[in-house]
């Protein structure tokens, strides 16, 4: 310890950063990763995670770390974080993954970003160019497109398990929900609230055997980490579908009543948005975003936000149908063909208000 507190090559951040390390059937890349921490951060945390494999990694890495936990059973990542941020308590925390793909040079710099965030999260970001195996561009892509859509933050690497965590936010980090990778999503989102937005620093982009050895099981955990999107969208798709069957049912009884275009299809959209809206709004408030039930209030206050959103996509839907109808010279119930395709340009709109500032 008096030599590493000697050696000036150590930065304030490294002396008071903890490096948390949760990790489940590792390597030796591991070891190789340990011994390099070891001479340049006071302490590190490893979390073994229920391994079935690899115990005599575990026996090996236990003289290189300040302290070893371990579950008896395999519980998920975001499990194995908050076990080892309950034990560091409020200090500095450095995460980092126990595959390799973190360089010791890049958690030093995340460490010392933490010196320069103390209200926000520090984020090693990755560079998704070329010799990235292609599931992680493809996966990158789409998350960060849809992560923006869900909270307006524009994260480069959502994907990074290199994360400075301050002091002042580990107790908030502890009070998320989840267990395995959905943990770290939900970290992120959590990020929306905190004074500062997310230090995002460039790091090394390391991917060894295409990433074969990531335990992130494509199905089970995007539906865990999605889990509310998937609802918003089922929630959506079961409106969208009540408000097509509605609109076309009215359009096909009033198209022959002697009305102008624009004087029955505006009648039966807004029937057709009237009860599909409702159903909508009843959905999302108590499956998809759980505001639950107010007290001493009939109303909840959403629901004026709500049909005030109702409203203008509703006259966005209604003018954008009118004309491109009038624009291809469609009439009758072949026009909800037209609604649909705006519908779905709408979608995203709609959805990202909803998020943001009706259910936030």
């Amino acid at each position: 310890m008096e030599k590493r507190q000697a050696d000036g090559e150590l930065s304030e951040g490294c002396r008071n950063a903890v490096v948390l390390i949760p990790a489940y059937n590792p390597d030796e890349k591991l070891l190789a990763l340990l011994a390099e921490l070891k001479e340049r951060f006071f302490r590190v945390v490893l979390v073994d995670d229920g391994s079935t494999d690899g115990r005599e990694i575990f026996d090996r890495a236990s003289g290189m770390v300040e302290k070893l936990l371990t579950h008896p059973v395999n519980r998920g990542k975001g499990a194995a974080l908050k076990t080892g941020l309950s034990c560091i308590g409020e200090r500095d925390v450095v995460t980092a993954d126990a595959d390799g793909q973190h360089t010791v040079d890049d958690i030093l710099k995340v460490a010392d970003g933490l010196r320069m965030r103390r209200s926000g999260l520090v984020l090693g970001v990755r560079s998704f160019s070329r010799g990235v195996p292609l599931r992680s561009r493809f996966g990158n892509f789409w998350t960060r497109w849809f992560f923006f859509l869900m909270t307006g933050l524009n994260v480069r690497d959502t994907q990074t398990g290199l994360r400075g965590i301050p002091g002042p936010l580990v107790k908030r980090m502890l009070s998320i929900a989840g267990e395995r990778y959905e943990y770290e999503m939900a970290m992120l989102a959590d990020a929306k609230g905190h004074e500062e937005k997310p230090l995002q620093i460039p790091i090394s982009t390391v991917y060894i055997n295409s990433n074969r050895a990531s335990h992130f099981k494509p199905l089970s955990d995007t539906v865990r980490i999605y889990r509310s999107l998937f609802k918003f969208c089922v929630s959506s798709i079961l409106c969208f579908l009540m408000d097509n069957a509605v609109y076309a049912m009215l359009v096909w009884v009033l198209a022959g009543k002697g009305m102008t275009r624009g004087r029955y299809t505006l009648i039966a959209l807004l029937c057709a948005r009237f009860v599909s809206s409702n159903f909508n709004y009843l959905c999302n408030r108590f499956v998809v975003f759980k505001s639950g039930i107010p007290r001493r209030k009939r109303v909840h206050h959403s629901y004026f936000s709500y049909w005030g959103l109702v409203a203008v996509i509703g006259a966005a839907s209604y003018i954008l149908t009118g004309a491109l109808g009038a624009l291809l010279g469609v009439d009758g119930v072949l026009i909800t063909a037209v609604k649909i395709f705006v519908d779905v340009m709408l979608f995203f709109l709609g959805y990202f208000l909803q998020k943001r500032f009706v259910f936030r």
